[in-house]
C-alpha cells in the first residue's frame, strides 16, 4: 500500500513541475495552462489520501472473500460429519431375501437388530369392491339420503329430482368432502350399468356399508350389491408366529423394521437377513476424509506464504496470520490426532482404521487396512464414529464459527461496516475534489487574466518610450 501512494505521490510531483514550467511560459509571452495546473494541485492534494482508500477497500475485500472461502470449506466438513451424530452413520442396515424378485422386501431403521427371520405368506391384504345390479342408462334412481360408512367414517349424500342419475350419484360420492375413502365408478356392462364402490384402504377393517333410505332404489344398498372382492388382511408367519396386517406394508411386526409384501410373496418361504451395511458406513467415512482434506486445502492457501524475489513479488495468503485460521489450523487436527475413547474404556486412533495425518496435514486412507476395519464389531470404528466420538467433537469445534451471529459471520459484518465507513470517506473525498477544483480554478484563472494584462501593459509602454534594443514614440518627443 505504501508503494501505491509513494507513486500516486511522485506522479502529482511531476505533474506540478510541468505546471510550474507553465507559470514560466506564462512570463515569456504564452498563456498559462490553467487546467493542467488544477489537476496537479487537485492531485497533489488528493492522491494520498485516495490511494490509501482504495487500498483499505482492496484489502478489505479480499479479506472478506477470504472469509467466505474459509466458511464454505467448513460448512461442507460439517455437511461430511452430519451422518455421524449419535453414531447414525453405524447403525445402518442392509436387508436381503433369500430369494430374489419373489415379492418380499424391507427396510431397517437404525434401531433395527442384525438378525434373521424366515417368513411365509399366507395371503395379502385387500380392498373390498362392490357391484350393483345393472340400470338402464338414464334411470332415476329416487328421491332420499344415502349413507356410506368404512373404517369408522361416514358420509351423507341427498340424491334430489334432477340430479338422481347413476352418473350423479358416482360424482356426488367422488367429490364428497367427508368421503371415508371410497371410489365409485361405473361398468358398462350387457345389463346396463353397474355402480362400483371400491375401498381405497386394504384391511377387514375397511368394509364398505351403503345404507339406501326411503324413496332411493334399494339397489344401492349395501345388502343388495355384490361383493366382487372381500375386505382381508395381510396374513403371514414370521418365525412360526401367525401376524396379521391391514396393510401389505407391515411396521412393528418386527423391531425398527418396514416389512413390504407384493402378490409374488404369496405362497412362499423366505428367509429376510438384517445386517450392518459396512458399505454405507465406509463411505461416509471417506466422505469425511475428502471433506477435511478440501478444508486443509483452503486453510492453506488463505494461509500460505511464497517468497519472491523481492518484497514486492512476495506474495501471502489473505488470511495469513489471521487469529481465526491460526486457531482452527490448531484445534482440529488435535482433535483428528486425540481419538476417541470407546465403550471398552480403550482410547482408540484413525490409525487403527488405516487413516493417518501426512506431512501437509491432510487425511490418507490406507485402502487394505480401512476395508479390513470394515466389520460390524471394530470397536475402533465405533468409538471413533459413534455418539462423542471424533466426528462428533470436530462438528462442536467448528459450530462456532459457521453458525449464524458466530465468528466468522461478526467478522464479515465488521468488515461490511469498514467498507461501508470507506465508501462514505470516498464520497466525502469526492466533494473535497470538486471544491479544491473550482476553487484552483477561480485563482488560477485570475492569475493568468492578469499576466495577460500585464504583458500587454507592457508592450504598451514599450511602444511608448522604448525597448532596450528600440526607441518609442516618445523618445524623441522634447516639447
Amino acid at each position: 500500500m505504501a508503494s501505491t501512494i509513494s507513486n500516486t505521490t511522485a506522479s502529482a510531483n511531476s505533474a506540478i513541475s510541468d505546471a510550474a514550467q507553465s507559470i514560466i511560459s506564462g512570463a515569456t509571452n504564452s498563456p498559462l495552462d490553467v487546467n493542467q495546473l488544477v489537476k496537479a494541485l487537485v492531485n497533489a492534494k488528493i492522491a494520498g489520501p485516495s490511494a490509501t482508500l482504495t487500498a483499505k477497500q482492496t484489502a478489505s475485500n479480499t479479506t472478506l472473500s477470504a472469509l467466505g472461502t474459509l466458511k464454505s470449506a467448513l460448512a461442507s466438513l460439517q455437511t461430511a460429519l452430519e451422518p455421524f451424530k449419535d453414531g447414525g452413520s453405524l447403525q445402518r442396515f442392509t436387508v436381503t431375501t433369500s430369494e430374489k424378485d419373489k415379492g418380499l422386501s424391507a427396510v431397517a431403521g437404525k434401531n433395527a437388530v442384525a438378525s434373521s427371520y424366515t417368513i411365509e405368506v399366507d395371503h395379502l391384504a385387500t380392498a373390498q369392491k362392490l357391484s350393483t345390479e345393472g340400470f338402464d342408462t338414464g334411470a332415476k334412481l329416487g328421491v332420499g339420503s344415502l349413507d356410506i360408512k368404512m373404517g369408522g367414517q361416514s358420509m351423507h349424500l341427498t340424491l334430489a329430482a334432477g340430479s338422481n342419475k347413476l352418473t350423479d350419484v358416482v360424482a356426488a360420492i367422488n367429490r364428497a368432502k367427508d368421503n371415508p375413502g371410497v371410489t365409485a365408478s361405473i361398468v358398462n356392462g350387457a345389463d346396463g350399468q353397474h355402480l362400483v364402490l371400491t375401498s381405497n384402504k386394504t384391511g377387514a377393517a375397511n368394509q364398505i356399508e351403503v345404507t339406501a333410505g326411503t324413496g332411493v332404489d334399494a339397489r344401492l344398498d349395501s345388502s343388495q350389491m355384490r361383493e366382487v372382492q372381500p375386505a382381508v388382511d395381510a396374513e403371514l408367519h414370521i418365525d412360526g408366529t401367525r401376524v396379521t396386517s391391514a396393510s401389505n406394508t407391515l411396521e412393528g411386526a418386527v423391531s425398527d423394521l418396514t416389512i413390504k409384501l407384493d402378490s409374488a410373496s404369496v405362497g412362499t418361504k423366505q428367509t429376510l437377513t438384517v445386517a450392518p451395511d459396512t458399505e454405507a458406513t465406509g463411505s461416509a467415512i471417506r466422505d469425511f476424509v475428502k471433506a477435511y482434506n478440501s478444508y486443509v486445502d483452503a486453510l492453506s492457501g488463505l494461509t500460505s506464504y511464497t517468497a519472491g524475489t523481492d518484497s514486492s513479488s512476495a506474495k501471502a495468503g489473505a488470511l495469513m496470520g489471521d487469529s481465526i485460521t491460526r486457531t482452527l489450523a490448531a484445534s482440529l487436527p488435535s482433535t483428528i490426532t486425540a481419538g476417541a475413547k470407546g465403550s471398552d474404556g480403550v482410547r482408540h486412533t484413525l490409525g487403527e482404521i488405516g487413516i493417518k495425518l501426512d506431512k501437509d496435514g491432510k487425511l490418507q486412507i490406507d485402502d487394505e487396512a480401512f476395508k479390513k476395519a470394515l466389520k460390524p464389531d471394530n470397536r475402533a470404528i465405533a468409538a471413533l464414529f459413534g455418539s462423542g466420538g471424533i466426528a462428533a467433537k470436530l462438528d462442536s469445534a467448528i459450530k462456532p464459527y459457521v453458525q449464524s451471529s458466530g465468528i466468522i459471520e461478526k467478522r464479515t459484518t465488521a468488515i461490511n461496516k469498514e467498507i461501508d465507513d470507506i465508501k462514505k470517506q470516498t464520497t466525502s473525498l469526492e466533494a473535497r475534489t470538486t471544491q479544491l477544483t473550482a476553487m484552483f480554478n477561480r485563482q488560477f484563472t485570475a492569475l493568468n487574466t492578469l499576466m495577460t494584462t500585464m504583458n500587454h501593459n507592457q508592450q504598451y509602454l514599450t511602444q511608448l518610450f522604448g525597448g532596450a534594443n528600440s526607441s518609442g514614440a516618445l523618445a524623441n518627443n522634447r516639447s
